[in-house]
């Protein structure tokens, strides 16, 4: 009985802990587009202000936004805001701070991860 010879391959790139993957969210996009169809209407766009804001709350709380960064500065870096501001913040202004958020939410999924 011959044996083959068996060749050891080193293991490079191990990863011990699961890396949290980035996800769009597309109810966030549809969202935004809805709400330009919303300015026809300002009762619409309350109410999709008050459910996009609400969205951006729960959504920013499950990025963790803010987390990382020890102070928040709401004129400085908005990779620093937390949930709560994001949400304020679409409340008050939503079609204008709802659009920030859908194009900052992977720096702000990188900055908190």
């Amino acid at each position: 009985m011959t044996s083959e010879p068996v060749a050891v391959i080193p293991v490079t790139g191990v990863q011990t802990a699961k890396q949290p993957v980035y996800q769009e969210n597309i109810l966030l996009i549809l969202l935004l587009l809805a709400g330009l169809f919303c300015l026809v209407d300002l009762k619409m766009l309350a109410i999709a202000g008050v459910f996009s804001a609400l969205l951006v709350y729960y959504d920013a709380q499950a990025l963790h936004a803010g987390e990382k960064s020890e102070k928040e500065s709401i004129l400085g870096d908005i990779v620093t805001w937390r949930p709560l501001t994001w949400g304020v913040a679409v409340l008050i202004i939503p079609l204008i701070f709802l659009a920030i958020y859908v194009f900052s939410r992977k720096e702000i999924f990188d900055a908190n991860t």
